[in-house]
């Protein structure tokens, strides 16, 4: 049975446009963590492997959304600083991702994101530091 949390973020996370662009969908969520996936398309290869952009893309995305279990509905989350290490190339499968908050400030969050193929083969890590913006001052449609 999917948690409150992943239901609120669910439908945020599935209408985004840029997420639905690059097939990265949110499987779970609690508080403080989320696990998301990016889907294997030939267009991300460069050429043999996935480019680094589409997996950072995962990695970024994973790490607002961890964010955002603890912030919403109140605040919104921004990238701030992200830096990730890339461990093994994939060829042709989905990546998976775990991503939690580390610590929570009144301003600042840190975030850190593990990212596998399916059998849980490491393909990178990822640190994050967010910024918690409050949502009255953001426009959000």
């Amino acid at each position: 049975m999917p948690s409150k949390l992943f239901e609120t973020l669910h439908p945020m996370s599935s209408n985004n446009p840029f997420l639905k662009f690059m097939g990265i969908e949110l499987l779970d969520a609690g508080e403080g963590w989320v696990k998301m996936k990016i889907a294997f398309r030939p267009e991300f290869l460069q050429p043999f492997t996935i480019h680094g952009g589409a997996i950072y893309s995962l990695a970024d995305s994973a790490a607002a959304h961890a964010l955002m279990t603890l912030i919403l509905p109140d605040q919104i989350a921004t990238t701030v600083e992200q830096r990730i290490n890339f461990l093994k190339a994939v060829k042709d499968q989905d990546i998976y991702c775990e991503a939690r908050i580390i610590h929570l400030g009144k301003t600042l969050a840190y975030a850190e994101v593990s990212m596998t193929t399916e059998d849980g083969a490491l393909v990178a890590k990822s640190a994050a530091t967010l910024m918690r913006l409050d949502a009255a001052r953001v426009k959000i449609d």
